[in-house]
């Protein structure tokens, strides 16, 4: 099996990367950037998927989206599973849980103030205050999470937590969260970018190269 993962610069794709390199799993990547100004993906990005979306994976040339789907993908078949809970674990509704509602519930919030804000929308906007209510209140529940376990399925390092890393890492570039005003989950960032291979990750995505790889 061939696996190819389509870095886009600056996006959910990193997170396939770090899985990938926690699982010490072999994989390919291409490189592809940004337009300026719009921050729209090159249209050679888009072309790998009818709707354009990122991140892509591609296995033995067939091509699939979606942030969830390509890192549960990823996390059942690579690596022989170790960061994949089933249902014998005691942690596997926790694991569902915090896996889906990183895409669910987390990012759909942070987004629509990330886009609110690029369109210039009036801050004191009444949409735009619900918004940071919201995202204060999701915040405040994440943190209790973690104050009480030290990963988002229980005990152990999984693929939830790599889904749920990048709404404190990635997104605070657009949009202030705070992470210094949650402490639990501020600590729990701070671990998470001391591993290993998130620093590989960071150091392969972050490169920013010019054309494919």
């Amino acid at each position: 099996m061939t696996i190819t993962i389509y870095q886009l610069d600056r996006s959910r794709s990193e997170r396939a990367v770090w899985l990938m390199e926690e699982l010490g799993a072999a994989y390919d990547i291409e490189f592809f950037e940004r337009l300026p100004v719009t921050m729209q993906a090159e249209p050679a990005y888009k072309a790998l998927h009818p709707l354009g979306s990122s991140p892509v994976l591609g296995i033995d040339g067939t091509n699939i989206a979606e942030s969830g789907a390509v890192i549960e993908y990823l996390a059942t078949t690579q690596g022989g599973g170790a960061l994949a809970l089933g249902p014998t674990s005691p942690d596997y509704a926790d694991y569902l849980y915090w896996f889906h509602f990183a895409e669910s519930t987390m990012m759909p919030a942070l987004v629509s103030e990330i886009m609110a804000g690029f369109a210039g929308i009036d801050p004191e906007n009444q949409l735009r205050v619900y918004a940071r209510q919201r995202i204060a209140q999701l915040l405040a529940f994440t943190d209790a999470r973690l104050a009480a376990v030290p990963f988002f399925a229980g005990e152990q390092f999984t693929a939830a937590d790599v889904m749920m890393t990048f709404p404190f890492t990635m997104t605070r570039q657009y949009v202030p969260v705070d992470v210094e005003g949650h402490p639990a989950i501020a600590a729990y960032v701070e671990r998470m970018e001391a591993r290993p291979a998130y620093q590989r990750c960071r150091a392969i995505v972050d490169r920013a190269p010019k054309g494919n790889a």
